[in-house]
């Protein structure tokens, strides 16, 4: 148990880093924009490229891990993440922009969903959600580091020192992570009967069919797809240019980014504990609608409207509502218990990555739909970014409609 809680701590410092990386684009993107020479919609573009390979490598990835297991790969993506930060930090044109975010998408693709694997694999079925739960955490926190540390370094040091940085942190994660992963415990899982066998047997392509034929498995791709989408392309990107037209300096906006992303490190580990009391449907349906009612409500009404005695709306009044949204969508990942406790022990790594695949893939669209629409308008004005914005909101009622759909018993074992 000790060897495999030190292997899910170091998972979980993978995706913490990956975070890290990942989001301190959207506090640099001002200064880097600047030096390059790149639009808002440039911008998107390449923030988006991590996503888009991140994706698109969710499940090869998950069929290395179920094949492989996570010894080799583990230390191998840190590696490769920070080579790719490096290169970022040293890039001079869209282009090499593009390319370096698109190869740490791709070193990251399996980190989320090795940590679900360890944590499958170590903790009891009813600690599985709480230990998701815990990782999902690290993306909040990730998230937040991102914003706020990035943005502090990033102005003090600039953003070519600061990647640097993050580069180099990279290498002794890789060796720890190395380290923690010796025990055979995280090497390739075997069938443990006939029935195993057959499905081990299976070509790639039947593999994902078998996976694919479970309803919990799709109604939790739709359910993880809409809420990542909101997590990973309004937090990723799109919240802070929001929050500099509703009149907040660049500081202040990535303070609520940043809040944002608190809250749903501090929702994830919450619903993870409290699903097995009353069920990761009737959770979901609460934190859904608590998190859709009041993002529209930041996108809908100015800082003056509810204040109208005071000359600005207080910082804390947008805070307090962007932590309501994040520990709503905190509950999303309630969507990889659901999906795992239907499928076989070997098929766990593969159907987490299909999971992880669809909040990427809608994560991707939604960090790119916002600047198609603005570009439209031809300016960048708070009406424009209203409209931009609403795509987010139809992403969280996919999710909703999806969770309505699951079975009423739907909820993770008990211990």
């Amino acid at each position: 148990m000790r060897t495999g809680m030190i292997a899910f701590i170091f998972a979980e410092l993978f995706v913490l880093y990956q975070l890290t990386a990942q989001t301190a684009y959207a506090p640099l993107h001002p200064l880097i924009a600047k030096e390059i020479g790149l639009t808002l919609l440039q911008s998107g573009v390449v923030s988006a490229s991590f996503l888009i390979s991140y994706g698109l490598f969710q499940i090869p990835g998950g069929l290395l891990l179920d094949r492989l297991g996570l010894r080799m790969l583990f230390p191998i993506g840190i590696a490769c993440s920070a080579l790719s930060i490096y290169f970022f930090s040293r890039s001079t044109t869209m282009l090499e922009l593009f390319m370096s975010r698109a190869c740490l998408g791709c070193a990251c693709s399996f980190s989320f969903a090795g940590l679900g694997v360890i944590a499958q694999r170590v903790f009891s079925p009813a600690g599985f959600a709480l230990a998701i739960g815990l990782g999902d955490s690290a993306l909040g926190v990730g998230g937040a580091i991102g914003e706020l540390g990035v943005d502090y370094f990033g102005e003090h040091m600039g953003w070519r020192q600061t990647m640097l940085v993050t580069a180099f942190i990279g290498m002794p994660l890789a060796i720890g992570c190395a380290w923690s992963l010796r025990s055979q415990l995280f090497g390739q899982i075997h069938a443990t009967s006939t029935a195993d066998t057959t499905q081990e047997t299976l070509t790639i392509t039947r593999r994902i069919q078998s996976v694919l034929k479970k309803r919990e498995v799709i109604l939790a791709a739709l359910i993880y797809g809409g809420t990542c989408g909101m997590v990973l392309g309004f937090g990723g990107f799109w919240n802070i240019p929001l929050q500099e037209a509703w009149g907040w300096t660049a500081r202040q906006s990535v303070i609520l980014n940043s809040v944002f992303f608190i809250g749903t490190a501090i929702g994830a580990p919450f619903a993870g504990i409290v699903s097995a009391r009353i069920g990761a449907k009737k959770l979901l349906i609460v934190g859904l609608v608590t998190s859709i009612l009041s993002y529209m409500f930041d996108l809908m009404f100015p800082p003056q409207w509810i204040m109208t005695n005071v000359a600005d709306w207080p910082l804390w009044v947008d805070c307090v509502n962007m932590f309501i949204i994040g520990f709503g969508l905190g509950t999303s990942i309630l969507a990889f218990p659901i999906a795992t406790r239907v499928v076989a022990p070997q098929m766990v790594g593969l159907t987490i990555s299909i999971v992880n695949f669809s909040g990427i893939f809608f994560a991707a669209i939604l960090q790119v739909a916002p600047g198609v629409i603005i570009q439209g308008f031809h300016d960048t004005t708070l009406i424009a970014l209203q409209v931009g914005h609403s795509v987010f909101v139809f992403g969280m009622l996919m999710a909703l409609a999806a969770t309505l759909c699951l079975p009423a018993h739907t909820q993770p074992a008990r211990a």
